[in-house]
Parts: structure tokens; C-alpha cells; sequence
């Protein structure tokens, strides 16, 4: 994976898993379900082997209800449909089901793909027509995310503000040869460049001031977008000079600060009760690993919730006392 795509794929994965509410309100919206905001989600993540060798990392792929899901994002022109049908028949085991000795049932992940910087959102289906071996064809279509086809405040009413810190790619293609433009085309995209953070950034705070994401999730949002933006227009440096961002880095600052005295307070009720279904979680993926030894396990926790090596080992050794004090 070049590095392009390393930055979109880890900032995508990232804003995914920060908020399981916000991550069921985009399944539900996707898929047309109606899956509690409460729903648990276990992150199934996983590297497969496709058949010429190759690594297929995947960008999300999770449960939600006894229901699979695998959610891939893209940020620049590839063969999306093929790499689907890979991921879609790799890790045949997990969800290959056995119904007596001549009849089985292979149920396929539920996937959407999210085009990070597209804009036609009347293009919401990707199409496969699979030809089985007697001939018969089945037409399989995925849905697809235009992602730059909705402004922030449209992702917000499409339940997809799960999104919200891709738009700061909006501008991408204009930032192109930005050094060779004309002085008055440079002003215009600065403008625009300093409307467009506006725009996000005070999407985001409403929804902090709603109390639809919490301060946790605001300052990752913010993160996020920070990242984004340093990558994508790293080359422009009249954007800091002017102040073009200024609301974005003032925002980042604020709320980082905000963040250190608010965790006193803040982190008393939420913190402990977010600390505590992590660790619930975290429990529970140990015990779905009781057979893999205390490495692989250490190696899956570090994997699936970003955690540090002594984080992971901790967990582990709280576990095993738990479970000792348990079998006295």
C-alpha cells in the first residue's frame, strides 16, 4: 500500500471505530436496518492471502448483531469490484455453515465501499454479475458512498457524520500545481480553503453542543481532519500564513486543553463508564482467544484496539487473575 492510500486507509479506519454509535447510524442508513444506537460491535479485522499471494488487508470489517459487515474506503482510482469479490470469499470459514453432509450454507459479509473523493452521489451502487458454473448469473450490488457528494451539513441529516473529516479533502484537486496559479485564483482558493474548515468545524461543533458526540469524539474528529489536512495541502504553505486555517488549529488547540480539564470531570462519569466497556470488551475478545497462546493473544488486543504492548499485557494479566480468583 503506497502511502497515499496508508494515510486515508488508517485516518478511515480510525474515524470508524472512534464512536460505535455513530457507526451504527451509518450501517443503519446504508443498509436500511434498525439497529439500536446500544448495539455491541465486534471488530473482526483480518488479513487474508488472496490467490496470487497478495495481502488483502481490509478496512473494517465487524458484527453487529449476529449480522457481518465490511466497510472499504476509497480515495483513488482502482478496481474496487475485484477487490470486493476477493475480500467477499476470503475467510470462508467465518461464515461457512454445515447443514448436514450434503447441503451447506455460505452467507456473504454485508460491504459498502466509501469513494473519499468523489462527488456523484447518484452513483450509489456498485454492480457484479457473478456466472455460476451451470451458467446461471447472479447480479450482486453493493452500495457506495460518494462521500464528497453531500456537504457537511447533508451528512449530518443522512445520519453520516461518521464522515464529516473527509470533506477537508473537498479542495484537493485545486490544490494541485497551487504554486503555478495565477495570484487571484491562489486568494479565491484560500477563501474557499478557510470557508470550506469553517463549514466542517462548525458542523462538528454543533453536534458537540447537541450532545451527539462527546468531547472524546469531537477532539478525535478534529484530530483527524488535522492529519488530513497537513497531508493533502502539505505543500501549500500560504494556507497556515494566511490564517486560511485558523479556525480548524484554533478549534484543535482549544478543545485539547478543554479536553486535559474536562477529563477531571468528564472522565468521572463517561470516562469510567467508556473505561469500563472497553475492558468488558477486551475481556470478552480474551476469552474468544482461550485456545491461542498468551502472544497471539497479546498480538490480537494490540491489533484490534490499538493498544501498546504493555497496555495488551496488562489486560491479560488482570484476566488470568480474575479468572484465578474465580476458580478458588
Amino acid at each position: 500500500m503506497n502511502e497515499n492510500n496508508q494515510i486515508f486507509d488508517k485516518s478511515f479506519k480510525r474515524m470508524l471505530r472512534t464512536s460505535p454509535k455513530l457507526l451504527i447510524r451509518f450501517v443503519n442508513k446504508i443498509f436500511g436496518k434498525k439497529y439500536p444506537l446500544n448495539s455491541k460491535i465486534i471488530f473482526n479485522d483480518k488479513e487474508s492471502i488472496s490467490e496470487n499471494g497478495s495481502v488483502l488487508d481490509m478496512d473494517l470489517y465487524f458484527t453487529i448483531c449476529g449480522d457481518k459487515y465490511h466497510i472499504e474506503a476509497q480515495a483513488y482510482d482502482d478496481d474496487m469490484m475485484i477487490r470486493l469479490i476477493e475480500y467477499a470469499f476470503s475467510n470462508v470459514h467465518d461464515k461457512y455453515i454445515k447443514i448436514d453432509k450434503d447441503h451447506a450454507r455460505y452467507k456473504m459479509a454485508k460491504q459498502t465501499v466509501v469513494f473519499l473523493m468523489d462527488t456523484d452521489r447518484t452513483r450509489d451502487k456498485l454492480y457484479i454479475t457473478l456466472i455460476l458454473p451451470d451458467d446461471r448469473e447472479v447480479e450482486y450490488s453493493v452500495p457506495a458512498v460518494r462521500a464528497l457528494g453531500y456537504s457537511p451539513t447533508e451528512l449530518v441529516k443522512n445520519d453520516m457524520e461518521i464522515l464529516l473529516p473527509f470533506q477537508i479533502i473537498r479542495l484537493y484537486g485545486r490544490a494541485k500545481n497551487y504554486h503555478k496559479r495565477k495570484d487571484s485564483t491562489k486568494q479565491k482558493f484560500l477563501h474557499d480553503f478557510s470557508e470550506m474548515c469553517n463549514d466542517i468545524v462548525c458542523t462538528m461543533e454543533k453536534l458537540h453542543e447537541d450532545k451527539k458526540i462527546t468531547t472524546e469524539e469531537y477532539k478525535t474528529m478534529l484530530e483527524i481532519t488535522t492529519t488530513l489536512k497537513e497531508y493533502v495541502y502539505k505543500n501549500i504553505d500560504d494556507i497556515p500564513e494566511s490564517g486560511a486555517d485558523s479556525m480548524l488549529q484554533e478549534k484543535v488547540v482549544f478543545y485539547f486543553d478543554k479536553a486535559r480539564e474536562m477529563g477531571k470531570e468528564e472522565g468521572k462519569v463517561e470516562g469510567k463508564a467508556e473505561g469500563q466497556a472497553l475492558a468488558l470488551s477486551i475481556f470478552q475478545t480474551i476469552i474468544s482467544l482461550k485456545d491461542e497462546s498468551e502472544s497471539d493473544i497479546i498480538t490480537a488486543l494490540i491489533e484490534q484496539y490499538d493498544l501498546s504492548e504493555d497496555e495488551a499485557k496488562t489486560f491479560v494479566d488482570e484476566f488470568n487473575m480474575i479468572s484465578t480468583c474465580r476458580n478458588k
